[in-house]
Formats: structure tokens, C-alpha cells, sequence
């Protein structure tokens, strides 16, 4: 099971290896990498198992009591262990010969393909395709943690591969609803903070007091047993959504959305998650105030998981926790909801993004 989705860092060694192969799209350059990670960090030791549908529901109650995100809340976490050291090999795809670099961490029911989907006529949601239009270099990856991100974020610093200039290369932390987070805490940390020179956020406000509505209506369910032929070789610790209409309920809005691209999200883009990884995620304390880069949150108005449906006022207010921001721009009211770059606003906010960017100098 993977329970170290937001450790901190003890120790990070990370090698990229290139893999021959066709390009995912040949406008964008891309090709497919390997990525080896080897961290050495406490864990947090999760103290509950899923064994059945019957567990998923009943930690699905637990996730979502009155008192969830409150002082006294029971989140089933027994205490971290001494440092463990693994090696995990990520799945990663490298686009554009861009000076910046975009390093793109997806959510949690998700895969990497939410940044450049493949299904027919798929062009204005493809981030990637944008980013490279715009003349960024782009790494998405099969999302893990903290410490993963951070090892990806040394790794491009030091490496130009697609570029003469001998300069280190810029970095940019683009994430979305829990790779906002590993994205934001990333950039707040001591390994980082000075190597990230911006943070696009999306699917975001910064905290955890709407996040029961998109727990309830995502219906957890063990993953091997919804869709055998993708997952059936995962343990049962593996969770995905009850059916597509708790996607279309978790990331879109009626009327701002295609529902091919739902049927899409639920069957081909949609990945599980390990049963660890909230309670991490909720016993994670992130400093915003540590992070020094421009930061950006663009939202879309409805989002559930972010805003319980109306981000008015919410993104904004949060804007005051980051601090130490060289600069800070918000954007919550998009027609669209929690999965932003799948709605069809997507092409006017990838270039409010793009243009923000531009404005800090990327």
C-alpha cells in the first residue's frame, strides 16, 4: 500500500533514464521516461485496512463527520516510523524545449493523462499541447508525494537537456486539487523553496472544510472490484469512485462540460488512489507562509471539492495565508467545476495561466 503520499524529506537520490519510444503527440515532442526515486522518510503508520465495500463506507463516514478537520478529529493514524528507505520507479512524460520547465502533479483519482487526454478532438483541453504552443518545456508524472516532487524538482534544475543556455533551468510547480498540495508544500519546504520560481494551483482554497461533500458523493468503493480489467491485480487497500455519475458529481458542472468527457474521466483518465493517502494528506501541516514563489490559484466557481460548490470570496481569502509570495493572483469565478482543465473554459484559463507566468519573467 502506498502510505507515504506528503512525508518530509530525510534523504532524496534520483536518476532520469530516457526510454526509446513514439512520441505521445508528435506536435509537442514528447517521449515517455523513466523515472527511478529512492527516499528515506518516517512514515505515517495508517490504522485501518479496507478488506470490502462495507470498509470503504465506513471510512467514508469517518472522513466526513461534523467534527472532520477539527482538533479532536479521529483520523486513523497510529504515529510515523523510523525512516524507511524505498526506491519506486515513476511513470513520466517530458514535452517541449522550453528554458522553464512546468513540472505537472495530478489529483487523486487521477492519472497524468488529465494534463494531455487522449480522447478524439481532445486539443482544447490539452494542457501540455498549450504549454508547449506557449514555449514551455512540460514533465508530467505518475503522482506519489512530497518527497518524489522534490527529487523532480532538483533533477530539473540541474539538467538541460533541451536547452544551449548554461544557466540552471527555471521550475515551475503547476498542481491540481491534491497535487495542489503536494505542489504548494513542495515549494513551501527547506528542499525546495528556493528552486521552485512559481506555483499555479487549481482545484484549491487552501483547506479541508469542504472536502466531506466530495468524499460522500465519490462513493468509495475498492477499485479491483469496480473495474476488473484495469485493476483487478491492485489490493483491496486501492479506492475509486461508486460509477460515472459520481465523477460527473465530484469534477463537473452541468452546462460547462462535454459528458463524453466524463464517460472519459471514469473509464480511461481516472486512476485509484491507496487508502493511505488522505489520513497523510490530512496529518500533513503545510507552511504556506515559507513559500517565496509567484503564486497563482485559478478556480472554477463550482467546485465541490475546493468550495463546496461556490468558490466566491474563498479563494480570495485565502490568498492571505501566503505570506512570503513574491506575488499572489487569484481567479475563482471560471464556469466550470473542480476539474478545471476539462470544462469548456478550459482554453481561456490555460492562458491566464500562461499569462501570469509571463508577467513573472517564465
Amino acid at each position: 500500500m502506498l502510505l507515504q503520499a506528503l512525508l518530509r524529506l530525510s534523504a532524496i537520490a534520483a536518476l532520469v533514464e530516457a526510454l526509446p519510444g513514439k512520441s505521445a503527440t508528435k506536435p509537442d515532442d514528447c517521449q515517455e521516461i523513466r523515472i527511478p526515486i529512492t527516499v528515506e522518510v518516517p512514515r505515517f503508520l495508517i490504522s485501518t485496512s479496507i478488506n470490502n465495500d462495507w470498509d470503504a463506507a465506513a471510512l467514508t463516514f469517518n472522513l466526513t463527520r461534523r467534527d472532520f478537520g477539527q482538533a479532536s478529529f479521529p483520523l486513523p493514524i497510529s504515529g510515523t516510523s523510523a525512516p524507511v528507505k524505498s526506491t519506486y520507479e515513476v511513470g513520466a512524460t517530458l514535452c517541449g524545449t522550453g528554458a522553464t520547465t512546468l513540472v505537472l502533479t495530478h489529483g487523486i483519482l487521477e492519472s497524468k493523462l488529465y494534463w494531455q487526454p487522449d480522447f478524439i478532438d481532445s486539443d482544447r483541453y490539452n494542457f501540455i499541447k498549450s504549454a508547449v504552443e506557449a514555449g514551455y518545456s512540460v514533465l508530467s508524472y505518475d503522482r506519489i508525494g512530497v518527497a518524489v516532487l522534490e527529487a523532480l524538482v532538483a533533477h530539473v534544475r540541474s539538467n538541460n537537456t533541451t536547452t544551449t543556455s548554461a544557466l540552471p533551468r527555471k521550475v515551475v510547480l503547476v498542481g491540481h486539487s491534491y497535487g495542489a498540495y503536494i505542489s504548494v508544500a513542495a515549494a513551501a519546504s527547506n528542499q525546495s523553496r528556493n528552486a521552485v520560481d512559481a506555483v499555479v494551483l487549481t482545484g484549491f482554497a487552501g483547506g479541508f472544510s469542504h472536502f466531506a461533500p466530495f468524499l460522500a458523493g465519490a462513493g468509495l468503493r475498492v477499485a479491483r472490484d469496480r473495474q476488473l480489467d484495469r485493476w483487478g491485480a491492485l489490493d483491496s487497500g486501492y479506492l475509486t469512485t461508486a460509477d460515472l455519475y459520481s465523477d460527473a458529481y465530484i469534477y463537473y458542472h452541468d452546462g460547462d462540460y462535454e459528458r463524453r468527457i466524463a464517460e472519459w474521466t471514469h473509464t480511461r483518465g481516472s486512476e485509484p488512489f491507496a487508502v493511505g493517502e488522505l489520513p497523510s494528506l490530512l496529518a500533513t501541516n503545510i507552511t504556506y507562509g515559507a513559500v517565496q514563489a509567484p503564486v497563482q490559484l485559478v478556480q472554477g466557481l463550482y467546485d465541490v471539492s475546493a468550495c463546496g460548490g461556490n468558490c466566491t470570496g474563498q479563494v480570495q481569502e485565502f490568498r492571505g495565508n501566503l505570506t512570503g509570495a513574491l506575488a499572489v493572483e487569484t481567479v475563482e469565478d471560471l464556469p466550470a467545476g473542480h476539474n478545471l482543465n476539462l470544462h469548456l473554459v478550459a482554453p481561456k484559463a490555460f492562458g491566464m495561466m500562461f499569462d501570469f507566468l509571463k508577467r513573472q519573467g517564465l
